[in-house]
């Protein structure tokens, strides 16, 4: 971009273009930064809350495993059974989809025979009727961040980053008003990577499931590891 717009710049007498582009290229500079720095931002957050409602989904199975224990090893056997399962199934059937944009029909399957496991259980005592209540309150709430995943999947990079790419061609022509030099040729270079390599990290992190930079299930393997020697 820079070699074309100096060869078009090139036919006028370019010494008088000189200021207007440099006031041009610190406009356009500016917006172009700040836009940058905006949809970096916007993404980082989207990825923190994609990975806080993983850890807190990991937290829920946790305490629902211990409540079903508490609730009755005997009695909730099967439904201890489904819940390891079903968290096996997050990282082996869920993440996999997700990167497709859908959630597992494995682990929605599951999640299903758990919920209506739960609900078959019959409380007989205060402290039963309380744990019950608090484990389908736990059920729910992995339901909600099971949704928040696939809400973040289905996500799309900010609208402005097709703004970003055309202010940056902007700047890229501002400088054929200046005559191609070694140093100049190397900053115009160092530029280029380097808001490339921003536009590479937010497309990369504006998709929480694919890629190098997604959201690790880790947690959800070290939670199977965890709670499966705990089955009685």
């Amino acid at each position: 971009m820079y070699g074309i717009s100096h060869k078009l710049i090139a036919r006028y007498e370019s010494g008088e273009l000189k200021d207007p582009t440099s006031v041009l290229f610190r406009v356009v500079g500016m917006l172009v930064s700040l836009m940058l720095s905006l949809a970096f931002a916007e993404v980082i957050v989207e990825w923190r809350t994609v990975q806080n409602a993983v850890e807190r989904e990991a937290v829920a199975i946790s305490d629902t495993f211990k409540d079903l224990q508490r609730f009755g090893v005997e009695t909730t056997q099967e439904s201890q059974a489904i819940l390891l399962d079903y968290t096996q199934a997050v990282f082996d059937d869920d993440w996999p989809a997700l990167a497709n944009d859908e959630l597992g029909d494995h682990a929605g399957a599951l999640k299903k025979q758990l919920t209506d496991s739960v609900w078959s259980l019959e409380p007989a005592t205060p402290v039963q009727m309380k744990l019950w209540s608090q484990i389908l309150v736990d059920i729910d709430a992995m339901s909600d961040y099971r949704w928040i995943r696939l809400d973040n999947a289905l996500a799309e990079p900010p609208v402005y980053i097709y703004a970003i790419i055309f202010g940056f061609l902007v700047t890229m022509a501002c400088f054929g008003a200046y005559r191609p030099q070694v140093p100049l040729v190397a900053l115009v270079s160092l530029y280029t990577v380097f808001i490339g390599l921003v536009l590479y990290l937010i497309l990369a992190v504006s998709d929480p499931f694919q890629g190098g930079l997604g959201v690790d299930p880790t947690p959800f393997e070290l939670l199977v590891e965890t709670l499966r020697p705990d089955m009685r």
